[in-house]
């Protein structure tokens, strides 16, 4: 099969497209799945590190790549003619971390640095190396049918086979009190009757979470491990995302453990913190949809003359975040309508909705005016919730008198169509959001007639905003398609408009009201 040869400018922006190619490569190679993510992981990595280090005062210069066949391997060189520019302790250790990462991936690695720029050549030998297995195992889809302390236990008891040791512990980092706490074991460890603790920076254990590097040890600890005959041990920390999730600690009673141990062993460890944080992720990702949508109207009151709708989607990139809507009776007739969007997203951001959305209604019951309740908000959000910003708009509707009494936190003002002229914005002055602790200065209040047949939309900004174009752009076409129709229809046309086929980055809240004829 012909090498893979290319040449061109290290940016950024390319050596997405060149991993896709190594990939295309490798499968055209017939290279076993677990293989092409090797090679096209450390190929990326190696361009990833010219592309931030070799030229920075330069400009872009080259970057060469050739991935052929040689001698019963897959090798890769990637050059540049760059001289290296590696200056602060953040940047040597995360150079560190590259080429730790490309060594874990090949089975030989050579960096050989020159005047004339620098090489690394990557080698991965095609059969069942002992890497490649380790590798086969832990990535075996079979265990996607497990739970997750299922997986945590069939991983571990894999990695106490595959290095032939006696005993193998994750022990998982409590943030809360800077612990980490054995959470699954196997071997000698298995039966033990209480969970052990072990502060960050204290034992072998402690040290490897701080140091955030494999490493190994004589000094036994815990006694227990002593006592049982353990007299070696090796550690990887587990990490996701940059952050650390725990310490995979293996022992052997008979064996010392070397540089290869070392890189198994963080192998494992990687996709153990995997694992943990998918685990983790889809916990907190069923409990936020859960919390949201017990906060969101099961359904809309309905009122003479007055119609309302509501829709929420969750955002494609953020998932289910802080936004929502509510319609609640107030004395005299009148009806109280909310629609906020809370910094943030995920569990934290659902949780800081759902104490606003609960005080809001409070402070409505025993206050006629938006801008008090909103002003109220404000101070309870910046005494009890520190850090929170969030955008609100309030607004009481007088039914019978065909008018609405609006006050805006921060929050995007409200489209309102008559019958016969196109979607105009209410012209409501908008005040800071609320978290930002108001004080010596009153919140504004807007009154707006709605005539019979008209038409008011509240919504949250992930329904108009777009990465790839301005707001306004968004803005302008929410005034062409918001009609003086009936609430469902409206709903139904901007979610099929501004939401289906164009997923949004942002969760989207939406409230319609029309008054009927």
């Amino acid at each position: 099969m012909d090498p893979l040869r290319w040449r061109g400018l290290a940016k950024a922006e390319q050596i997405s497209g060149i991993r896709r190619s190594v990939e295309d490569w490798c499968e055209r190679a017939g290279l076993p799945v677990d293989l092409v993510q090797m090679v096209s992981l450390a190929v990326y990595e190696a361009m990833a590190n010219v592309v931030e280090h070799a030229y920075r005062d330069d400009g872009p210069g080259a970057l060469e790549l050739d991935l052929r066949h040689e001698g019963g391997a897959v090798a890769a060189m990637v050059g540049d003619e760059g001289h290296w520019h590696v200056t602060t302790p953040a940047e040597q250790r995360h150079r560190g971390r590259g080429l730790a990462l490309i060594e874990r991936l090949a089975e030989q690695v050579t960096v050989m640095p020159s005047p004339q720029g620098t090489t690394v050549r990557m080698r991965w030998p095609i059969g069942p190396s002992a890497r490649l297995r380790f590798l086969e195992a832990m990535a075996d889809t079979e265990l996607a049918r497990l739970d997750a302390d299922e997986v945590l236990r069939e991983l571990l008891s894999r990695v106490r086979d595959l290095l032939s040791v006696d005993t193998a512990t994750v022990l998982l980092h409590d943030h809360a009190g800077d612990h980490l706490v054995a959470a699954v074991a196997v071997g000698l460890e298995r039966d033990g009757s209480r969970p052990v603790r072990v502060p960050l920076a204290e034992g072998f254990a402690g040290l490897v979470a701080v140091e955030r590097v494999a490493m190994t040890t004589s000094q036994v600890d815990p006694p227990s491990l002593l006592a049982n005959g353990i007299r070696d041990l090796a550690a990887a920390p587990m990490i996701a995302d940059g952050a650390l999730v725990g310490v995979l600690r293996v022992g052997a009673r008979d064996r010392a453990f070397g540089d290869e141990d070392l890189a198994l062993l963080q192998i494992a460890a990687d996709r153990l913190a995997l694992a943990v944080q998918a685990h983790a992720s889809n916990a907190e990702s069923a409990a936020t949809t859960a919390l949201q949508r017990s906060l969101l109207p099961s359904s809309l009151p309905a009122i003479a003359g007055l119609d309302f709708a509501g829709r929420y989607a969750p955002g494609a990139e953020l998932g289910v975040g802080g936004d929502w809507y509510d319609v609640f009776p107030l004395a005299h007739g009148r009806i109280g309508i909310v629609i906020g969007d809370v910094a943030g997203h995920g569990f934290p951001a659902a949780v800081v909705m759902g104490r606003l959305r609960s005080a809001l209604r409070a402070y409505a019951l025993d206050n006629d005016d938006p801008e008090v309740v909103l002003d109220k908000l404000d101070r309870k959000a910046s005494h009890f919730e520190a850090g929170v910003m969030a955008t609100v708009a309030y607004a009481v509707v007088e039914p019978a008198a065909g008018r609405l009494t609006l006050c805006l936190a921060g929050h995007l003002r409200p489209v309102l169509a008559v019958p016969g002229l196109r979607g105009e914005f209410v012209d409501a002055p908008i005040d800071p959001p609320i978290g930002f602790a108001l004080r010596g200065r009153s919140r504004r209040t807007h009154i707006v007639d709605i005539p019979p047949g008209a038409t008011v939309c509240f919504y949250t900004d992930g329904l108009v905003e777009r990465r790839d174009r301005p707001i306004d752009v968004g803005l302008s076409e929410l005034l062409d398609a918001v009609a003086a129709v009936p609430s469902e229809s409206v709903c139904a046309e901007l979610m099929a408009e501004f939401v289906s086929g164009q997923p949004t980055a942002d969760d989207v809240a939406l409230l319609v009201m029309h008054r009927t004829g």
